[in-house]
């Protein structure tokens, strides 16, 4: 081989060699961030948890995540951008109950169907409500309210902080276990439903146990009995209506996360591996029990299971209720 063409040769080589070298030492493609859809305000409870999960879950799931508040018609603009988001993990959802259970048996014209359109990807956690009177009361028991407000026909009543929420038909479910006709007095806002109940317009009102909790402590208010299977670590003084010999009242409310529907296997299993892991932190799992949460990740598998069995559950209630949404 003569010097030049040796030459050429070694040029063409050290080329090859640089460029597979820059190729191997470039950074890779940035992934696109994961939208965490949330229904509702920032400030509010699921947004405050979707905020954490989004900064908790970058790590395990190896992206940036961000919180994205599609707020309006009580959660459903969220639930139909899930639905019409493309099925390839960078869209999912973090919402309460009422969007995947309540929603579908209130209103008859959804734009969204949670079994066909939404793919279940893990639980978060559950949370309580409580049955509160206010503090010049007279029953300082639930028994002795049932005792007071059969013996006040004309007085039973309950606020709730909106019409067809949980706390609304959780409050039917209490009447029919009662065997009383409890009429439901519908706020716009806890607040303004507490600030009544605290001022003795209500007799009685619920409320998730979390909101309820100041006001207990204070002596403002009585929390009588909690929805729970078990008994609250907020309100462990607190009995469950089960405790108080309502055996068939019990009902929880709880956060979830959901992918678009079509979503391959691969990456819900991926998506649902964060969201648990998130779960089993002990940073995260203090402060959602100082929210009320009670954590417990699942499986995919086990959130369709809870949808199918609540939908069961408050089927009947609601139908009972004749409450039907707007």
């Amino acid at each position: 081989m003569t010097q030049r063409r040796w030459f050429n040769t070694a040029v063409a080589f050290l080329a090859i060699v640089t460029g597979a070298v820059a190729m191997a030492q470039a950074p890779a493609p940035a992934k696109p961030p994961v939208k965490v859809l949330v229904g509702f305000a920032p400030g509010g409870g699921a947004d405050i948890i979707a905020r954490l999960f989004a900064d908790k879950m970058r790590e395990p799931l190896g992206a940036t995540l961000i919180v994205e508040n599609r707020t309006g018609a009580g959660g459903r603009i969220a639930a139909e951008a899930l639905k019409n988001a493309a099925p390839d993990g960078n869209t999912i959802l973090l919402t309460p109950i009422v969007i995947p259970v309540l929603a579908p048996l209130i209103y008859t014209n959804l734009n969204y169907d949670p079994v066909k359109d939404f793919a279940p990807l893990s639980l978060v956690g559950f949370f309580q409500f409580g049955f509160a009177v206010g503090s010049a009361h007279p029953a300082k028991t639930m028994q002795e309210y049932v005792a007071w407000v059969k013996a006040n026909p004309q007085q039973a009543n309950f606020g709730s902080p909106a019409p067809g929420s949980l706390p609304h038909f959780f409050g039917a479910m209490i009447g029919r276990g009662m065997g009383v006709d409890m009429q439901h007095i519908a706020y716009k806002g806890g607040a303004p439903m507490l600030n009544d109940l605290v001022g003795g317009q209500i007799p009685a009102g619920i409320d998730t146990h979390i909101e309820l909790l100041e006001l207990d402590r204070s002596g403002k208010l009585r929390v009588l009995a909690t929805s729970g299977a078990n008994r609250s670590p907020l309100l462990p003084n607190v009995p469950t209506f089960k405790e108080t010999g309502f055996k068939d009242i019990e009902g929880s409310g709880w956060y979830a996360f959901y992918a678009p529907a079509k979503t391959p296997a691969a990456v819900i299993e991926a998506l649902n591996r964060a969201v648990v892991a998130v779960t089993q932190m002990p940073d995260v799992r203090e402060r959602l029990t100082r929210m009320g949460v009670e954590v417990q990740g699942s499986t995919p598998a086990q959130l369709a299971q809870l949808m199918a069995a609540d939908s069961a559950k408050w089927g009947p209630v609601i139908k009972a209720s004749g409450f039907k949404g707007e």
